[in-house]
């Protein structure tokens, strides 16, 4: 094999060549980030890294389509956020569902959800499925790649139309960012910038990492969601901003957290988690995955061991640590041990304490006060820890989050403009420009949320005022899916074609819906003007759009 050298030289590059790329490639990369697009983020390599990483073929900022609909996307966030507007909108399933929404002015967006691909399955195994996380990790980048090339579509057949002069005065923006889920990043470091790369390539203008398990996942409102430690999750936010700087891409990173509602946590390692870890405050007690195993080695049935575990965690009551040493101090010296914490920390120029470093404070209060907490013997089979999951920990959570994310997303358990109004107050006391995102979530059941019509009507822009600017009912097409179709099914059973042309032929002359003349929906007389270029005018009688046997012309 040739020298190093060589092989460069025949290439066209020698190593000083390189080198002085890099050079200038770094001094590029330190602009690009110095512009307001990036003003408020936060990196941990720096742009020679970035540069390094490029390889040999030149690198030009908003390459990708994709990164020119996140310039879009973030240009429109920004201005929503000074007027303190919404950017909301709703979750599509396919093409048509996405044609649709891009007819609504407001609507600036279009969003994908896991869950939705999960259940309709668009992957490669087809195998449909609950909002588990375990599908191929290229499932919903596929779907984006499916909508994004339909806006493609339905975006040059509107450019034609309007230049024609036949848009009836109406010009259409398909192209609204793609907003998609990329759930837990699927991996680990190497994945999650794998996953990035195929979101750029794919079309998505913005995606949201939740702050989950691999493996432990589970949709935002199902039980058993398992947190990663703090650190885990900024080591994903990290590696997408990384791939995509390496691809020149500005992409958004929406960062997620469960911590509001989640029960478990996968590993004590950050010791910024631990004030939320909970244990027991009994002596020499057996832990329950001790039991467990002895249970299954005596070949026990399910059910006993499903007792079995009810009755461990029913007697072993599980606290904080801190409420741990309130329970096992007197007023007086807890007091002290609170005033020492916060002392402490403060002294350390940090926010947390580790569980070792409060259980010494409290022995440096009271040396003869051993006080007891065992957080290893709760763990689940699994070996989770039990986790306090509260708004204190969600907020504590995102503002470590905030300096590596463009957008912010609470995920929560109830619609409630309270509990987002003291979110938002607490994260804009730290970063104040950070634009917030809430799940105006399906699985909420609303009409038994105190709202009144007016309420409901204004939540949306209610939130918006508190920072809360991207807003999204994420499973908002498949809920419709279903409920249109099942509404004509029930009634074409008994009704035929009557309940066709109530339900939807005359619905779309109504509402002026354009899937009423499908075939110009899908394009037809677009290809046709394209057959026309190539086959410089002639061949008319063989064109799809005219003719006796075009139907279409029945309904001009």
């Amino acid at each position: 094999m040739l020298p190093l050298q060589l092989r460069l030289s025949s290439c066209g590059y020698t190593t000083n060549s390189l080198k002085k790329t890099l050079q200038k490639d770094t001094r590029e990369i330190e602009t690009w980030w110095s512009s307001p697009r990036f003003k408020d983020i936060k990196r941990t390599y720096s742009a020679e890294d970035v540069a390094k990483h490029r390889g040999t073929l030149p690198v030009t900022q908003c390459k990708f389509p994709s990164s020119i609909q996140a310039q879009k996307l973030f240009s429109e966030v920004e201005d929503r956020f000074q007027k303190k507007v919404p950017l909301h909108t709703l979750g599509v399933i396919d093409p048509v569902q996405m044609s649709q929404l891009a007819r609504c002015n407001d609507i600036g967006a279009t969003y994908i959800s896991g869950w939705a691909c999960s259940s309709t399955m668009v992957g490669s195994t087809n195998e449909v499925s609950p909002d588990f996380g375990d599908y191929p990790y290229d499932t919903v980048p596929r779907q984006v790649e499916r909508i994004f090339k339909a806006q493609q579509l339905h975006d040059r057949k509107a450019k034609l139309a309007a230049l024609d002069g036949k848009n009836d005065g109406e010009y259409v923006d398909y192209l609204k960012p793609i907003i998609a889920d990329a759930d837990m990043g699927h991996g680990g470091p190497s994945t999650v910038m794998k996953l990035a790369k195929l979101f750029v390539e794919k079309g998505a203008a913005a995606i949201h990492l939740e702050d989950q398990l691999v493996g432990g996942k589970r949709c935002g409102h199902l039980g058993g969601a398992v947190l990663v430690p703090t650190s885990t999750h900024l080591t994903r936010l990290l590696a997408t901003r990384f791939q995509w700087d390496v691809m020149g891409a500005e992409n958004l990173i929406i960062a997620r957290t469960d911590s509001c509602n989640s029960k478990l946590l996968s590993s004590s390692s950050d010791p910024r988690d631990h004030k939320y870890i909970k244990g027991i405050i009994t002596p020499y007690t057996v832990p329950w995955s001790e039991e467990v195993t002895a249970l299954e080695t005596q070949k026990a049935p399910q059910r006993q061991i499903g007792d079995a575990e009810q009755e461990w965690y029913t007697k072993n009551t599980l606290y904080t640590v801190d409420e741990a040493v309130k329970l096992q101090m007197n007023s007086a010296d807890f007091a002290k041990y609170v005033n020492l914490t916060q002392k402490v920390m403060k002294d350390l120029k940090r926010n947390y304490l580790s569980i070792r470093e409060r259980l010494q404070i409290s022995q440096q209060v009271n040396p003869t006060n051993n006080v007891i907490f065992d957080y290893e013997s709760p763990r689940t089979k699994e070996g989770y820890y039990m986790f306090n999951g509260c708004m204190d920990a969600a907020i504590e959570r995102t503002k470590l989050f905030a300096p590596f994310a463009d957008m912010l997303w609470l995920e929560t358990k109830t619609p409630n403009l309270d509990q987002a109004k003291s979110f938002a107050q607490e994260i804009h006391k730290d970063w104040p420009n950070s634009k917030l995102v809430y799940n105006l979530s399906p699985s909420f059941n609303w009409s038994e949320h105190g709202f009144t019509n007016e309420t409901l009507q204004s939540f949306i822009w209610d939130l918006a005022k508190e920072g809360f600017i991207l807003q999204l009912v994420s499973l908002a097409g498949l809920h419709v899916d279903g409920i249109s179709f099942w509404e004509l099914a029930k009634m074409f059973e008994t009704q035929g074609m009557k309940a066709y042309i109530d339900l939807v032929q005359q619905k779309e002359k109504d509402l002026k819906c354009d899937l009423l003349t499908h075939q110009k929906w899908s394009g037809a007389e677009f290809i046709d003007s394209m057959l026309q270029v190539i086959q410089n005018g002639s061949s008319s009688q063989t064109l799809s759009t005219s003719g006796d046997s075009y139907t279409e012309n029945q309904f001009h």
